[in-house]
């Protein structure tokens, strides 16, 4: 019988940061560790599943520009394989929770998050090169694995096949427009196969996780979801609201959430705060700062809005002993 392995949920331990600066500059900060799951032991040694359920909280404080939304990209990498993605996520600040200054929470599934995430099972990594490229909107097979172009995670589910394969991946949450990717791999790197000529023998496999994480300023498109048209005459809901001129909606919104300026407000896809600004490095190149690559993002951890944090834990699979023996009487007789 195999036994499914998991694996503590990521924790945050507060202080130690990947950026943190005083004197009231601009400052975000996150940390992120990963425990060791039980060992999986069995007779056979192996292993059906590995998952995560992560948890923490970004910060960030004295910023020019106002945070509407935290994107963040999970990857992983199984033994000596390559990383690869297998979550991703762009959280709608609160209207409360917009600021130059804030913290962002992300909770593990037992209290409301979305997971847990599968690192390994058997269905194993999606065949994405093997993906009918053309038919999910914009997308194509370097877009989708670069983070510049996915379109919506609803293009990315096949009810016909089952999760983990065809455009079905086991962490995409279509509903939620999260996820998108699937396994990093299947469970052969976790299986103990040396039983030691019956002694038995325990096995570990070391998976690293990198979590990518881009404060990006609030849209429009946000917007007309945050604000209270009970207070806003003649506009009745978002429709109305996006009928609006620019102008006239940033307008309103500002005027209803403390600490938001016109200035903070993007009208197209939102952008990486404080982009190009306060001698911090722009992007334009990437559609004015909105569709920067993961590893562009992974090679610019100065910029105040971008937070790189890695962990790692093993997964030790038992392959239990083994004996054989026979008990019984011969019940012999003479006469």
């Amino acid at each position: 019988m195999k036994l499914v392995g998991g694996i503590g949920a990521a924790t945050v331990a507060g202080g130690a940061g990947v950026m943190s600066m005083t004197g009231g500059a601009a400052a975000s900060t996150v940390s992120i560790s990963a425990t060791g799951p039980s060992t999986v032991s069995n007779d056979r040694g192996d292993v059906s599943k590995v998952t995560v359920d992560p948890a923490f909280n970004v910060n960030w404080s004295g910023l020019d520009d106002a945070v509407g939304k935290v994107f963040w990209l999970l990857e992983a990498k199984v033994a000596g394989g390559d990383w690869q993605p297998i979550y991703r996520a762009t959280p709608w600040l609160s209207a409360e929770d917009i600021g130059t200054s804030g913290t962002f929470s992300r909770p593990n599934s037992n209290n409301g998050g979305l997971g847990p995430l599968v690192i390994a099972d058997e269905q194993g990594r999606p065949d994405y090169d093997g993906w009918n490229w053309g038919s999910y909107g914009d997308a194509d097979l370097s877009s989708f694995l670069s983070g510049t172009s996915l379109g919506s995670a609803e293009n990315y589910v096949n009810e016909s096949e089952p999760v983990g394969s065809g455009p079905t991946p086991q962490n995409n949450f279509p509903d939620q427009n999260a996820g998108y990717y699937g396994a990093a791999s299947d469970t052969a790197p976790f299986d103990n196969n040396n039983d030691d000529a019956g002694n038995g023998s325990s096995e570990t496999t070391t998976v690293q996780l990198r979590y990518t994480i881009e404060l990006q300023r609030p849209n429009l498109s946000q917007l007309k979801y945050r604000v209270d048209y009970d207070q806003i005459e003649d506009v009745a809901d978002e429709e109305e609201f996006s009928n609006l001129a620019d102008s006239e909606q940033k307008s309103i919104a500002v005027e209803q959430i403390d600490g938001l300026e016109e200035s903070d407000i993007d009208e197209g896809n939102s952008r990486l705060v404080m982009e190009g600004e306060d001698g911090y490095q722009s992007f334009d190149s990437y559609s004015d700062g909105a569709g920067i690559p993961y590893n562009v993002l992974r090679n610019n951890t100065d910029h105040v809005g971008i937070i790189v944090e890695t962990a790692q834990f093993g997964v030790s699979a038992q392959n239990l002993g083994s004996d054989s023996g026979v008990t019984g009487d011969s019940n012999t007789a003479a006469e």
